[in-house]
């Protein structure tokens, strides 16, 4: 059984699919299996997957290639390859990103010898022209709560989880906006203990594709909710609901404050129950509530004044 299985999900990623793979061969740790899904991609990364992949024959007979007989989406691609992981550890790897070279290394020795379910370490932002640290979000003692809050990251990629954690029951996301955040929160329910690098170990890549970077539609965000909704249920059954009930309360009103742009209809559909906590909640800018009432008042064309406003 190998120390750590690296999913690695390939859709038009072949201007910077190289780079990775090279990162992910030239990892300091031996003992990892990488599982590449490739989901049906119509251009020439699976190609340069495998000639990659020949300059590193050591490390042939941990690579497993499976191929979706369709496009599935990322949802379906991510559970694909945790299907296939052995490692005692997961974590996921995007394509068009790629790790620092002893990324996995550092990662699993803390891992191992402190008896951890979770290791996050710090992420840097990349840039055509530069890179950007990204802030410090690490150090919190309730990780589910922070989750929620949205005071911790939700990616999979900066986190190595205990694959017993997907073992004691996940229900996987049929959407593909915010998947990873739907899998997260219930990996997180499921663990006891984790740590954290104080050093930037992966690097994101401020690319054109992917279903995160191309802005918000209503279909993405009826995908969101979705997935919301599923991880809300999923901690409903592990009877965590009821702890973390304000911290849902704010994700809700996370999502919604960032539709404002958004036609007055579709904007009051989406977590209406929300709506007066929003309205008073501190957490968010001012800017942002009074954008907010704009649009329960129905005031038209008021509400465009008053942007996207992050918490």
């Amino acid at each position: 059984m190998p120390a750590v299985s690296v999913i690695v999900p390939i859709f038009n990623v072949e201007k910077y699919i190289e780079r990775c793979v090279r990162r992910l061969m030239g990892q300091a740790l031996r003992d990892l299996e990488y599982i590449f899904v490739d989901d049906c991609t119509p251009d020439k990364s699976v190609e340069i997957l495998e000639s990659v992949l020949d300059e590193y024959p050591e490390r042939r007979s941990q690579v497993k290639i499976i191929h979706n007989e369709v496009n599935r989406g990322s949802a379906f691609t991510r559970r694909v390859g945790i299907e296939h992981a052995t490692g005692d550890y997961i974590i996921h790897c995007d394509s068009d990103d790629y790790p620092e070279p002893d990324m996995y290394g550092k990662m699993y020795a803390k891992a191992s010898e402190e008896n951890l379910d979770i290791v996050i370490c710090r992420t840097c932002n990349v840039y055509p022209d530069h890179v950007v640290l990204a802030p410090d979000k690490l150090g919190l003692d309730d990780l589910l709560g922070a989750l929620l809050r949205q005071d911790m990251y939700n990616h999979l990629t900066d986190k190595l989880i205990t694959r017993q954690a997907y073992l004691k029951g996940i229900t996987y996301p049929r959407c593909d906006m915010s998947e990873d955040t739907a899998i997260l929160i219930q990996l997180v329910a499921n663990c006891k203990t984790f740590g954290y690098i104080y050093e930037p170990l992966y690097n994101y890549v401020a690319s054109e594709g992917g279903i995160s970077r191309n802005g918000f539609t209503e279909d993405k965000v009826r995908q969101m909710v979705e997935n919301y909704n599923l991880a809300f249920s999923a901690l409903e059954a592990k009877g965590l609901a009821g702890k973390y009930r304000k911290d849902i309360t704010n994700l809700k009103c996370w999502l919604k404050s960032a539709l404002q742009e958004f036609p007055r209809e579709f904007y009051m559909s989406i977590y209406p129950e929300v709506d007066l906590a929003l309205l008073f909640n501190r957490r968010f800018p001012i800017l942002c509530r009074i954008g907010h009432l704009t649009k329960l008042l129905g005031i038209h064309g008021l509400s465009k004044l008053f942007k996207k406003n992050k918490q």
